[in-house]
């Protein structure tokens, strides 16, 4: 399908369709290639950058551009679910079934600066209206998500009721048992010079007690990583629905689990998230808590 447009097998939809996790997920990772594709091919280009609420909070011309052939490609395949994204924000219908839950370029930072660690993520969710109160609601309401490297071509996607799936090959969290041996990745939000004290005290108290930290700079791959065990753990303060839509639902169908900092079952409006395979999740919240 060619970036931009509404032709293709995903055109036309049958109403069932509509919230079908295995033809939303088909779609979604069809999609996230095309804006791949269309980030890739604006690496080398000059890339014009602006501040959003602060100076750490970049957007460049690529976000935009891909946010907007993203958004138009679902409202022609879908015109009755609703959409949020990074760069336009909510689209509301009524009665809408499915909101789109989009980042077109997680990791703006990085590419802006040229590191090639970022990524296109794209989540389908059942139930969710931007805007309205979502605490409690379970996780199953994520139906389908995909996350794709366009620097590593990695595409990393599930569904509801299937495994999270690497380019095709089923992957799962790791089974580290203890955060002596665990690597953990986090991410400073975007008041960082504000609370930098009260950021750095969750790096103070980990530090010490894990193998390592990581702080890579893209919330969408962290959560990926996290799916395929290449991360034991992964948790973040500041975060807006559309950094952990997909990457939450890769979690859990990997075998992982996915809970604000509390350890509450968390859904998009916690803006928080702490996620790790079964054998290492309550561990890393007590140091976490401890701070």
């Amino acid at each position: 399908m060619r970036p931009g447009t509404a032709t293709g097998r995903f055109a036309t939809l049958s109403p069932m369709s509509d919230v079908e996790p295995a033809a939303l997920a088909a779609f979604a990772a069809e999609l996230a290639r095309d804006a791949g594709r269309e980030i890739r091919a604006r690496v080398p280009a000059t890339r014009h950058i602006e501040t959003k609420a602060s100076a750490v909070d970049l957007v460049t011309d690529t976000d935009r551009r891909v946010d907007a052939l993203i958004s138009k490609r679902i409202a022609a395949a879908f015109p009755h679910h609703a959409r949020l994204t990074e760069e336009s924000g909510a689209t509301a219908t009524p009665d809408a079934s499915v909101c789109w839950v989009v980042d077109p370029l997680d990791g703006t930072v990085n590419f802006a600066h040229g590191v090639p660690h970022f990524a296109v993520s794209i989540a389908a969710v059942c139930g969710f209206r931007p805007g309205d109160p979502l605490a409690g609601r379970p996780g199953t309401d994520l139906l389908a998500g995909v996350v794709y490297d366009p620097m590593r071509d990695e595409l990393f996607e599930a569904t509801v009721d299937g495994p999270t799936r690497c380019n095709g090959e089923e992957i799962t969290t790791s089974n580290c048992p203890s955060p002596n041996e665990a690597l953990v990745a986090t991410g400073f939000p975007y008041d960082r010079r504000e609370r930098a004290d009260e950021y750095l005290e969750d790096w103070r108290r980990l530090l010490p007690r894990c193998r390592d930290l990581r702080r890579a700079g893209a919330a969408a791959l962290d959560l990926a990583y996290v799916a395929a065990g290449r991360f034991d753990a992964y948790f973040e303060r500041g975060l807006h629905p559309w950094d952990i839509a997909a990457g939450v639902l890769l979690v859990r169908r990997a075998g992982g689990v996915a809970t604000d900092l509390g350890g509450r079952d968390l859904f998009l409006d916690a803006r928080e998230v702490l996620t790790a395979p079964r054998s290492l999740h309550s561990s890393i919240r007590a140091l976490l808590s401890s701070a």
